[in-house]
């Protein structure tokens, strides 16, 4: 007998909840997995950001399946969080949870070193930026 409906099929809002979950879930794990190892061995190796921008990608991907662009966004959004995570680790370790007061002067010091004008710092920034862009093209069904 031929099935006629497919009622086994999720929803496109169930795709993006599961998108944005399993996404949400690897880009915190990946930032801290890169923060922790690069707090360690005390060097940067930025084109890891191409692999945690794909990996996130992947992700989304693999839970969401989409088509629109939503799915993009989401992906890039997740990359960002999980750099920044990463690099927040990776520079101040875990003590920059622990005082809120210094949120705003740890931010500046971050944005600082970002937009430092020495070529490691650009190619950093150029890493990082084609690691977003990475998880933007790679995040949807095209």
């Amino acid at each position: 007998m031929y099935k006629i409906f497919n009622t086994n099929a999720i929803t496109k809002k169930q795709r993006f909840n599961r998108a944005l979950l399993c996404g949400s879930i690897a880009a915190v794990a990946l930032g801290l997995v890169y923060g922790i190892f690069s707090s360690l061995i005390h060097i940067e190796f930025s084109i890891v950001y191409l692999a945690i921008g794909y990996a996130i990608a992947k992700v989304v991907l693999e839970y969401g399946k989409g088509v629109q662009v939503r799915f993009s966004v989401l992906a890039a959004v997740l990359c960002v969080i999980s750099i920044f995570i990463g690099d927040m680790i990776s520079m101040f370790g875990f003590r920059f949870l622990l005082i809120p007061q210094l949120y705003g002067t740890i931010l500046s010091v971050y944005l600082r070193s970002l937009l430092a004008m020495d070529i490691s710092s650009l190619l950093g920034l150029l890493f990082r930026a084609g690691g977003v862009y990475m998880a933007y093209i790679y995040a949807r069904v095209v």
